[in-house]
């Protein structure tokens, strides 16, 4: 339960009247997963707030706020949003990168997003250790592991596969991230010549990253950046915990700048996102 009343922030069809946000966001994202008629999810002000800051003002993003805050939907609905525009504009292949320090976290979002997904024609995969190499190894084990018969059109569920067909969302933890980046086969996930295709790099629980973990991702990032070719131009987006207040704006700058020195990339103290009563 959330003690405090947390400000709601402008309505999702706001941003998609003013052609901000993709028109199929008004469906994908919402309220009532079982109804698909259902109206949009109403918005609180920091997802609202993250929308305009990675769609608008296209800057680096932190959202700092407590656990059941929503901080999926903060990065989900732009991430979403820009692979439909790019899957209209013809460009295919890995557009956004969601890393978790869990399994545990990737899987549950991995089942939300792919059943707001199925139907819309963007595909999203889940690479971890847990996957499974050939498509009929998948299929065998699917509905073990997923409760579910089949997989939503929107899935792709084998190594195999993601290697094949490319995820326009890739979910991964910093281990496989570090293997994709290391084998001869799952390189081909992220082409040489492809450079304009990658635009979204999510960390998840950022202050889990720190210490000599912090610097095995920060050196990570910038050997993604280096294939990708995408310094400078990727959105670096981070999820944390709620920063404590302290003086003045002390926590949003120490969050800056320790986003700054993981990603390499600059951070504004004005891009930390947190939750207003």
């Amino acid at each position: 339960q959330r003690s405090r009343p947390v400000l709601k922030g402008e309505s999702l069809d706001t941003f998609i009247e003013k052609g901000i946000v993709h028109p199929k966001c008004r469906e994908i994202f919402r309220s009532d997963l079982s109804n698909p008629s259902s109206q949009p999810v109403s918005l609180y002000k920091h997802q609202s707030q993250s929308i305009h800051n990675l769609l608008i003002s296209k800057a680096n993003t932190i959202i700092a706020t407590g656990t059941g805050s929503g901080k999926s939907f903060c990065f989900g609905i732009p991430v979403v949003s820009e692979c439909l525009k790019m899957k209209k504009e013809g460009i295919k292949g890995v557009k956004a990168v969601f890393v978790y320090p869990m399994n545990a976290l990737a899987n549950s979002q991995y089942e939300d997003f792919s059943t707001r997904l199925a139907g819309t024609g963007l595909k999203i995969a889940l690479y971890t250790g847990d996957t499974a190499y050939t498509e009929e190894e998948a299929l065998k084990e699917f509905e073990s592991v997923t409760g579910r018969e089949k997989p939503f059109d929107s899935e792709i569920i084998s190594r195999d596969m993601i290697v094949e067909q490319k995820p326009d969302i890739l979910m991964t933890n910093y281990q496989m991230l570090e293997l994709i980046l290391t084998r001869f086969e799952d390189k081909d996930l992220f082409p040489i010549g492809q450079e304009d295709v990658f635009r979204f790099l999510v960390l998840d629980e950022l202050h889990t990253y720190s210490g000599r973990r912090g610097a095995d991702v920060a050196m990570l990032i910038r050997r993604l950046k280096w294939h990708t070719k995408s310094a400078g131009k990727l959105k670096c987006i981070g999820t944390s915990a709620t920063i404590q207040s302290g003086e003045g704006n002390e926590p949003q700058q120490i969050m800056a700048e320790f986003a700054e020195k993981l990603f390499g990339e600059k951070f504004d103290k004005e891009s930390i996102i947190g939750e207003s009563y």
